[in-house]
């Protein structure tokens, strides 16, 4: 049963999610303009901004205001009931008053004690709804539903690295290798476990819906191998410690095991692609298949960065690093998730936003490679910083044009540029 976060009406009910979907793509544009602000920031300096503070706010409104929300919306439309129509309401209005603590608290404090009392409040909202949504699901035993404890699980275990950089700051320790590692646990398992589980919880439900899913037996064998190399995969993101020589081993080990995993899904999924094409509307089906592009290609760097000289090469080269986070959070998760509120109904298509998004982000990702590479053999890409804030600017413009497209039809049809 679908959740109704406003309206237990059937017309109010599609009214009232296409307008919090709105409101997760406004965060995007918000998200957007910061970072075109940032690229501005580093190519003609603007005295009073400080760089790593609109930092700070650009990726917590980015990561809470659209994905994470984007993510909440999907999961409680499709595995939440009706009867925590009021429970799904106050968690959907606590997490806009995070985020917007955030956005004001960050780009004049950094982590200080606005911006620290405003994450604080997202992650206890975050538990509430992970309440809701383990209550929701007792009775589901569906391959989907496993996914989303999963999930829902990562995210819990995740939280422990904010915990972790509060104690490391109030001990000054900020200098240690242990506050770094803090940050890239909350990351690694928010998005290998929490993102990465709920985007394929969605997916399972589609299958299921649609009669694809596969045996029990071999979905379940999927999501232990998926589970597994995901608490594996953590040793990935300590290989630049110069660690002992048993956490390669395990970190090669369940980077093999994800990609494995990886690359039977995506065998899966091509030989039911008539079939998908056939339910999946045109636009859906297109980022659908963008989005498990993606997700090969971040399985194979994820392989290589097993790898010690992939390992050294990632941590000379912060562009490298920057590319593949917006590989996995643009080229994996949003286009999945766009796919998914196309599919519903709660975002209309728009071929000229999804268009400019989809150009830009393959042109972000080129140049931001290029330069990497080109610095390992001593040479440079000229005017970088400038080429990067035109692409960014691109971007903006495509998420800006996606969100006008979801307003009121009337204020819609004002735009002469959309009229066609």
């Amino acid at each position: 049963m679908a959740t109704r976060l406003l309206s237990n009406h059937p017309v109010q009910e599609t009214r009232a999610n296409q307008r919090n979907w709105r409101t997760a793509l406004g965060w995007w544009v918000v998200a957007g303009a910061l970072g075109v602000l940032i690229r501005y920031q580093l190519v003609y300096p603007v005295a009073g901004l400080t760089y790593p503070f609109l930092l700070h706010a650009h990726s917590h409104v980015v990561l809470l205001g659209w994905t994470f929300n984007a993510l909440f919306l999907a999961l409680a439309a499709t595995f939440g009931s009706g009867l925590r129509l009021s429970a799904y309401r106050k968690v959907w209005v606590g997490f806009q008053v995070a985020v917007l603590g955030m956005l004001l608290f960050f780009p004049t404090q950094g982590y200080a004690t606005g911006s620290i009392v405003a994450s604080t409040l997202h992650v206890f909202v975050s538990y509430y709804m992970v309440w809701c949504l383990w209550q929701d699901l007792r009775s589901d035993n569906s391959l989907s539903a496993r996914l989303v404890r999963w999930g829902l699980f990562f995210f819990v275990l995740s939280t422990l690295g904010p915990y972790s950089v509060g104690i490391l700051k109030a001990r000054h320790l900020q200098e240690t290798i242990w506050y770094p590692l803090s940050i890239y646990f909350y990351l690694h398992f928010l998005y290998n476990g929490w993102f990465i589980f709920g985007c394929l919880a969605l997916l399972f439900r589609w299958l299921e819906n649609w009669e694809l899913v596969p045996t029990k037996q071999v979905g379940n064998r999927f999501i232990r191998a998926m589970a597994l190399s995901a608490m594996g995969t953590l040793a990935l993101s300590a290989l630049w410690t110069n660690p002992p020589g048993w956490l390669w081993l395990i970190g090669g080990g369940a980077a093999l095991l994800q990609a494995g995993s990886g690359v039977w899904l995506l065998g899966w999924l091509w030989q039911k692609r008539s079939a998908l094409c056939q339910q999946l509307e045109p636009q859906a089906f297109a980022l659908a298949r963008l989005a498990f592009l993606s997700l090969g290609l971040k399985l194979m760097l994820q392989l290589l960065s097993a790898l010690p000289w992939a390992t050294q090469l990632a941590y000379a080269q912060r562009n490298l690093v920057i590319a593949y986070l917006h590989l996995v959070f643009i080229g994996v998760i949003t286009f999945f998730l766009l796919a998914w509120a196309f599919q519903q109904g709660y975002i209309r298509r728009s071929g000229l936003a999804i268009g400019l998004i989809s150009l830009f982000f393959m042109l972000t990702e080129s140049v931001l490679v290029t330069e990497s590479l080109c610095q390992q053999g001593s040479s440079y890409v000229p005017h970088l910083g400038e080429w990067l804030l035109a692409l960014s600017v691109g971007l903006w413009i495509g998420v800006l044009l996606l969100w006008v497209r979801q307003l009121p039809v009337h204020v819609y049809r004002s735009f002469s540029l959309f009229r066609r």
